[in-house]
């Protein structure tokens, strides 16, 4: 750009010597050299510290890669490539098979288990019932081995050791039966107890199985996550999706603000500032500036963004890192949005100071934008 404007001055002084026939001598030519050297380097310094511009600038979009929650092989792939599509229409289905059976199955063993609840409740009667029974058996048995100690106190004693020990015995084997009954109703009263938000645990814990089957199952189908478009669609029919995050089967483009990254010099800094006025020129667009405005600047140079590593870091040297970055937006128009994302630009932004140079930066970002019919490299 700053050739553009030697260029200018030159055009217009060799216009100056033809039209007003100056004479071409020893003082004329150092003369206008000199004004040129001066005259335009005041205008550029001016120009270039109070107006930034830069040509490193791109149509920005945010991607969003699409993996699956689950892994399978590819049954069928949506054919609306680089097509508008809406919020939960579908990019790819994966065999379900697999994950209808286990849900099949969980479901199978909750319906097992939620009629074992019910057993165990009718064995918990019969085991109260049970134990009411052999209790007062118990209790008998015991009143007649009293009564068989008792005779055997008499005077005349009408049992013989025989039928004392039988009693006896009786009793005995009687009362392990209702400490047998007993123990029996408190595994069941146990297992019973352990409920979970007022369900047997074994229950809920597999409903949470059902939970995360269905869960599964449903991911099978992935589906857009808002409105927008896929673009590069390379998967079929018959591919292996892997849930894995470093392995993504398709690029979503959500829909949203078209923004144009810029990045700048560090020393253009001081007069950058949100809300200021800046024009875009795209090399797709020869000939056309497009306005907007400067919303914010990016709190972090790129090439002073650390991770931490197995080594000792070291300043960043990476050429092109360096610069500010900042974002503008540009004013509605079909023509911008009919673009593909990620297309380059070139960006001025007018600052508030020495406004009066501002025409100089405008009138040289539309020659840039007239060169772009030159097809020139920059």
């Amino acid at each position: 750009m700053d050739l553009l404007i030697i260029l200018t001055y030159v055009a217009f002084a060799w216009a100056v010597f033809k039209i007003f026939r100056i004479p071409v001598n020893k003082w004329t030519v150092p003369t206008a050299a000199l004004g040129g050297v001066f005259l335009i380097g005041a205008l550029i310094l001016l120009m270039n510290y109070n107006h930034p511009y830069t040509s490193l600038a791109q149509k920005a979009v945010i991607a969003i890669p699409v993996t699956p929650q689950v892994t399978g092989v590819v049954s069928d792939v949506t054919q609306k490539q680089d097509i508008r599509i809406k919020k939960g229409e579908i990019l790819f289905r994966l065999e379900r098979t697999r994950y209808q059976a286990r849900v099949e199955r969980i479901q199978a063993d909750l319906m097992t288990a939620i009629h074992n609840v019910h057993v165990l409740k009718g064995q918990m009667d019969e085991a109260i019932a049970n134990t009411s029974h052999v209790s007062a058996e118990r209790d008998r048995l015991f009143k007649e081995y009293q009564r068989y100690l008792m005779g055997s106190q008499a005077k005349v004693n009408p049992f013989s050791e025989r039928d004392i020990d039988n009693a006896r015995q009786d009793f005995l084997a009687q009362d392990a039966l209702v400490k047998s009954s007993v123990a029996e109703q408190a595994q069941i009263k146990s297992q019973l107890d352990s409920v979970v938000n007022g369900e047997q645990s074994q229950v809920v814990s597999l409903r949470a199985q059902l939970s995360e089957a269905l869960y599964n199952l449903e991911q099978t189908v992935v589906r857009a996550p808002s409105n927008g478009y896929v673009t590069q669609v390379l998967i079929r029919p018959g591919s292996y999706a892997a849930a894995l995050p470093l392995r993504p089967v398709m690029i979503f483009i959500p829909e949203q603000k078209r923004q144009i990254i810029a990045q700048f010099r560090q020393n253009s800094l001081l007069r950058l500032k949100a809300g200021d006025e800046a024009e875009v020129v795209f090399n797709a667009l020869p000939g056309r500036i497009f306005s907007g405005r400067l919303t914010r600047i990016l709190p972090v140079v790129p090439g002073g963004a650390y991770q931490a590593q197995g080594t000792l870091q070291s300043l960043s040297v990476v050429s092109g890192s360096d610069g500010v970055l900042a974002i503008i937006e540009l004013d509605p128009d079909s023509e911008v949005d009919a673009l593909p994302d990620g297309i380059f630009a070139q960006v001025a932004v007018y600052s508030d100071h020495f406004a009066h140079v501002s025409v100089m930066r405008k009138v040289l970002l539309r020659m840039t934008s007239w060169l772009h019919y030159l097809y020139l490299d920059h």
